[in-house]
């Protein structure tokens, strides 16, 4: 499939946006630990986590009213020129150690986020139609995980050599690049609703589309998957940022590069899961992702590896990780067509964040009685309930995997 260069600004604009603020949360985490008590670092990770997801819990409804009543590129250019100026004030609450005021900025951070995804998932079908589901959902996603994974390995660089202003021309420069790249997206968009009556109150909201979904077997437990993804992912990078230095006595730089060996496995198993599925939505990749996870988790709770063994164990997971998610991505924004597709991804993107939001109460309270290595045996059990579910009651996913393995 002929690449569309129609893409570039779209791909460009999320991976720095994901990456800045990813830089952002993980210098919290880095370099508050040291603004309060030792002893709570699992306490400023968890922290930092939950607040920048809280805002998909809340405010999905409203996200997704924008992506229907008004032009998506308008609503990202806004939030890029909001993050501009949240970048700034952050770097000031770095200037003066304010724990507080770092955590007010990455909520909005989060807020703007939400504010934001429905609008960029939306533009997918714009620009590439039907036929450019997959393939731009898998580089998206693909884009999305180097930036969350490179801005944190970043961050672990910079907190070991720190310099206030080098940090503070970064944090600049990469949001005014955000924004640069987002103004130049070319695309033809469908007209805006004048109106929506559909209500913004999250859980009223969540409920109705919930009753919606349901009118299509199966959406609801795809959509359940999806998010089982997100959270698998929010534990990998936060339990990373724990285990590698306390466990394994690596320093940030050291945890930096297993960081990375998780992005480039995320990103390089969401383009492969793109590009096999050759324009369709392939749902026999999923159980594939489902149980080499499984496998490698396995792995890695019972071997306990360290090293260069356990860096290559964690991007096996991410890679697997990457291939499981796509086709589930896919087959939702699939699911309903035109200005109704931004109600789905709002719906979407709050049952992924109310799970990666549990998962930041669920870490701090299974890394306190029971140890970092356990949350390896937990994803197991996750991954692997989930795997089983979906291939049991989502039409053509079992016959699909079965057709895959024929190959």
């Amino acid at each position: 499939m002929k690449i569309n260069t129609k893409w570039i600004p779209l791909f460009a604009s999320n991976f720095l946006g994901v990456f800045n603020n990813n830089f952002f949360k993980t210098l919290i985490c880095l370099l508050a630990i040291h603004w309060v008590a030792k002893g709570n670092e699992s306490m400023i990770v968890s922290l930092a986590s939950g607040l920048y997801v809280l805002s998909y819990i809340f405010f999905s409804p409203l996200a997704g009213r924008l992506s229907k009543t008004m032009y998506k590129k308008k609503v990202m250019i806004t939030a890029r020129f909001t993050e501009l100026f949240l970048v700034i004030i952050g770097s000031f609450a770095f200037y003066i150690e304010s724990v507080y005021m770092v955590m007010v900025c990455i909520f909005l951070l989060g807020l703007v986020s939400t504010l934001f995804s429905p609008s960029k998932y939306g533009l997918i079908r714009d620009i590439g139609g039907d036929e450019g589901l997959s393939f731009g959902t898998g580089t998206l996603e693909m884009f999305t995980f180097f930036g969350a994974i490179l801005g944190p390995l970043l961050a672990t660089i910079v907190s070991d050599h720190y310099n206030f202003y080098v940090m503070a021309a970064m944090f600049v420069i990469i949001s005014l690049t955000s924004l640069f790249s987002i103004w130049q997206l070319k695309v033809n968009e469908s007209e805006p609703m004048k109106k929506s009556e559909d209500t913004i109150i999250p859980f009223v909201f969540e409920f109705k589309t919930f009753k919606f979904a349901s009118s299509m077997k199966g959406l609801n437990l795809i959509i359940l998957g999806l998010s089982s993804f997100w959270m698998i992912g929010s534990f990998l990078q936060m339990n990373l940022l724990v285990h590698c230095p306390k466990t394994l006595g690596m320093t940030n730089t050291q945890t930096g590069y297993v960081l990375t060996a998780s992005a480039v496995g995320i990103g390089l198993g969401s383009f492969l899961a793109g590009l096999f599925s050759k324009g369709k939505i392939e749902l026999g990749l999923t159980p594939i992702g489902g149980f080499g996870m499984t496998i490698s988790l396995l792995i890695l709770y019972f071997l306990q590896p360290n090293g260069i063994l356990f860096g290559f164990m964690i991007f096996l997971t991410a890679l697997f990780c990457g291939i499981y998610m796509v086709p589930l991505s896919a087959s939702v924004q699939h699911s309903v067509e035109g200005r109704k597709q931004g109600d789905m991804i709002a719906y979407s993107n709050f049952m992924i964040f109310l799970l990666i939001f549990i998962s930041a109460a669920l870490f701090a309270v299974i890394t306190k009685h029971f140890g970092t290595n356990a949350i390896f045996i937990f994803l197991v059990i996750l991954v692997l309930t989930m795997s089983l579910m979906m291939i049991k009651y989502v039409p053509m996913m079992f016959a699909r995997f079965k057709n895959l393995l024929k190959i």
